[in-house]
C-alpha cells in the first residue's frame, strides 16, 4: 500500500494537478449554498471511478458543486481521501493496476473540468508575492505542495512550485531570484535535520535578505514546536490554510525591511555626527 499510495500522491495526482486548464464551469455555482463533503460522499465517488462508466464520475462531481460543495474541498475532501483508498485497495488486493489507472484516469477529467472554476475568482489585482515550493531534498511527494500552489495561485500569488530539486538547484533559485516566501512540505520526521540545514543555508544565501520560511506537513501538526526548532517562520496547516499564512509572513517581512531601514538610517546618522566630532 505505501508504494501505491507513493506512486499515486506523489506521481499521478500532481500530474493531474498540472494538466490542461479547461472544462465547463457549472451554471449555478455562484448561487449554490455551501455543502460539505461526507465520508458516503468518499465512498460512492471510489465506486464510480472504479465502475464501468467513463462519464458517471464528472457527473457526480459536476452535481456536487452545482448542489453547493467547494470546489477546494473536492480537491482536499474527496480526490485525495479516494486515492488513499485506491491504495488500500491495491494492498488488500481488491483491484489491480489497469483499475487503478482507469480510476485515476477518470480522477484527470475531472480535475480538468474544475480547473477553471477552481481558478475563476483568482485575484486580479497586482501579484501578492513570489513564492518557492518544494519537499526537502531527498523527499520525493508533491502532492502536498501542488495543491498549496493552487491554492496560492488563487489568491494571486506568482508560485513556481518543484520537486524533487537538488540542494545545488535549490539555492541556485535562491540566490538569483526574488522569493517572500520558501515553503517546505515534510513527510516524515528522519528529514528534519535535514530541513534545517536546508533552511539555514537558504536564509544565508537568499536574494532576499528577509525571505520567509513556510512549512506544511503532519509533523507540524502533531508537534508545532517543530516550526521553531527548524528554523522557519510558520506552518500551514493544510492547503486552505497556506495563503493566510503566507499574507502574513508578507507582512512581517516588510516590517523587518522597515526596521533594517531605519536602523540604517540611524546608524548613517551616528556615524556623521562621529565624523563632525573628529573633525
Amino acid at each position: 500500500m505505501e508504494r501505491l499510495e507513493r506512486t499515486i500522491q506523489n506521481e499521478i495526482v500532481p500530474r493531474l494537478l498540472l494538466s490542461h486548464r479547461a472544462g465547463p464551469v457549472p451554471p449555478s455555482v455562484s448561487a449554490a449554498v455551501a455543502r460539505e463533503l461526507s465520508d458516503a460522499d468518499v465512498s460512492a465517488f471510489l465506486e464510480l471511478v472504479r465502475g464501468l462508466d467513463d462519464t458517471q464520475p464528472s457527473e457526480f462531481v459536476r452535481d456536487l458543486v452545482e448542489r453547493g460543495t467547494p470546489v477546494d474541498a473536492v480537491y482536499l475532501d474527496l480526490l485525495a481521501p479516494t486515492a488513499h483508498r485506491l491504495g488500500q485497495l491495491w494492498d488488500a488486493d481488491a483491484c489491480d493496476f489497469v483499475e487503478v489507472t482507469l480510476a485515476m484516469g477518470r480522477m484527470q477529467r475531472v480535475l480538468r473540468d474544475l480547473s477553471q472554476v477552481f481558478l475563476a475568482d483568482a485575484a486580479r489585482t497586482e501579484t501578492v508575492g513570489n513564492v518557492l515550493l518544494t519537499c526537502v531534498p531527498g523527499e520525493q511527494h508533491t502532492l502536498g505542495i501542488i495543491m498549496v500552489g493552487e491554492f496560492l495561485l488563487r489568491d494571486g500569488w506568482r508560485v513556481l512550485v518543484g520537486a524533487p530539486w537538488t540542494e545545488q538547484d535549490l539555492h541556485a533559485m535562491a540566490r538569483t531570484e526574488w522569493y517572500d516566501v520558501i515553503g517546505f512540505s515534510v513527510g516524515c520526521e528522519n528529514r528534519l535535520s535535514a530541513l534545517k540545514r536546508e533552511i539555514g543555508r537558504l536564509r544565508a544565501g537568499s536574494r532576499n535578505p528577509h525571505v520567509r520560511i513556510l512549512v506544511g506537513g503532519k509533523v507540524f501538526i502533531d508537534d508545532p514546536s517543530i516550526v521553531e526548532r527548524v528554523g522557519a517562520d510558520a506552518a500551514a496547516a493544510d492547503a486552505r490554510e497556506a495563503p493566510r499564512v503566507a499574507r502574513a509572513l508578507l507582512f512581517s517581512a516588510a516590517e523587518s525591511t522597515r526596521a533594517s531601514a531605519r536602523q540604517e538610517e540611524i546608524d548613517d546618522h551616528g556615524q556623521f555626527r562621529e565624523t563632525l566630532r573628529l573633525d
